[in-house]
């Protein structure tokens, strides 16, 4: 566990700080909290890790055990647009010589709009189908999230499929292109790569269901942003 703690004291309307000694009955202390300007991740909880902000009070007493509070909040890290990847299409090509219970070849060209989409978009993808075996095939997506933990010069990875669709059937010596729209969950965490134990990456992967045979696949990295990111624009962390 990495833990890091910022303290700040606690002033009041005018700009003074609070008396050190308070005196008996019931108080309130208004205060506003400035969070750091730094590159911190957002906050995430994992299979095996997790990256939480708090905010705790403690009140020393003579003589006696400090009494605290604690309570958490969700930081969500603003993200930088002015990678130009993000923006740039992603175009993969994968052909298969089919063996045994089939013959011929299939082969699939594909394109995706760009790497970067904000929460509850969607991921257009458009697959051009040369099935030359003799079976039907099946085009299949699939989002998927992948969370990599870094410990003691260690990494241990767990993945989570958030989608998965099929599209239309292209039967044998067809060709066809396929159009195929998922829709990203609005709940769904940002990507995460600027935390030193814990990463938070997406992947777009897209096979071919044949039959009695490998299944080719081609997988491209998804960036998933904050809703309110805005292309384009630099939004400070």
């Amino acid at each position: 566990m990495v833990q890091r703690q910022d303290y700040q004291t606690l002033l009041t309307g005018c700009g003074e700080t609070y008396h050190s000694v308070v005196a008996p009955g019931i108080h309130k202390y208004p205060f506003t909290l400035q969070i750091p300007q730094r590159n911190m991740p957002s906050s995430f909880k994992g299979a095996h890790g997790k990256i939480i902000y708090s905010l705790e009070a403690k009140l020393s007493r003579s003589m006696r055990v400090p009494s605290k509070a604690k309570t958490e909040f969700t930081f969500l890290s603003k993200a930088d647009m002015e990678f130009p990847q993000l923006m740039e299409p992603q175009f993969g090509m994968k052909e298969e010589k089919m063996k045994v219970f089939n013959s011929g070849n299939v082969s699939m060209n594909i394109n995706t709009e760009r790497m970067g989409y904000l929460q509850g978009e969607g991921v257009k993808v458009m697959v051009e189908i040369g099935n030359g075996s003799s079976r039907t095939i099946v085009p299949k997506f699939s989002l998927y999230q992948k969370q990599s933990f870094f410990a003691r010069g260690k990494r241990r990875v767990y993945t989570k499929k958030l989608l998965k669709e099929a599209g239309e059937p292209v039967s044998a010596s067809t060709c066809q292109t396929i159009t195929k729209v998922l829709n990203i969950p609005n709940d769904v965490s940002t990507t995460i790569l600027n935390c030193k134990v814990l990463h938070v990456e997406y992947r777009l992967k897209v096979y071919l269901d044949i039959p009695f045979a490998k299944d080719p696949e081609i997988k491209f990295p998804v960036v998933i942003l904050p809703a309110d990111c805005m292309f384009g624009q630099k939004v400070p962390t």
